[in-house]
């Protein structure tokens, strides 16, 4: 019994390292047949393990997110001291886009050719802007969030601050290395609300 279930869970990592690696090739729309043919199994064999794109889609981020080690991330966000716990959680998510920047991108612009893609985007960015929303929070009732800032207006500025999209610009068009984009982000975002 445990060997077929080992089977199984090496058959459902298979099919989500094929997903991932035909996402870092393409952001262009996937199909679970398509994946199946690149896994090496049938069809009936991805949808016993996922039901839907989005599933699939969702499997793949969650491979990320723990290669990543997102849980020190959540853990980050308890740190005492308010300031430092957003520097953390920004180093550390930085450390998601560094650990497979193809695959980030990819994603991200799958979900603005795939309808299938974006509860999946959605979901991590929500989540990304909670925590957010936490720390600012945090800033505030501690008194070391800026003066002159909302706390609408500091979630807003730290959201863009640390996405995705700059810290790609950064390493891509303006040739910085994973690190240094991801301290400029930290510094970014520190000066932004405090």
């Amino acid at each position: 019994m445990r060997a077929r279930a080992d089977a199984v869970s090496r058959t459902r990592q298979e099919i989500v390292r094929c997903a991932a690696g035909r996402l870092r090739g393409s952001s262009e729309p996937v199909t679970l047949a398509g994946i199946a043919a690149a896994a090496g199994v049938s069809r009936s064999t991805v949808y016993r393990h996922f039901r839907s794109i989005t599933s699939l889609l969702d499997a793949v981020a969650a491979d990320l997110l723990s290669r990543a080690r997102f849980d020190q991330l959540l853990a980050a966000v308890s740190l005492p001291e308010p300031g430092a716990a957003l520097a953390e959680v920004t180093r550390l998510g930085c450390g998601i886009w560094a650990i497979d920047p193809d695959l980030v991108r990819n994603l991200l612009a799958l979900a603005r050719a795939q309808a299938d893609a974006l509860p999946v985007i959605g979901q991590l960015e929500d989540g990304r802007v909670q925590v957010m929303e936490h720390l600012v929070q945090r800033l505030d009732d501690t008194g070391a969030l800026a003066a002159d800032l909302s706390r609408r207006d500091a979630v807003d500025l730290l959201v863009a601050a640390t996405g995705f999209a700059g810290w790609d610009q950064i390493v891509t068009a303006r040739q910085r290395s994973p690190g240094t984009a991801t301290s400029l982000i930290v510094r970014l975002a520190l000066r932004a609300v405090t």
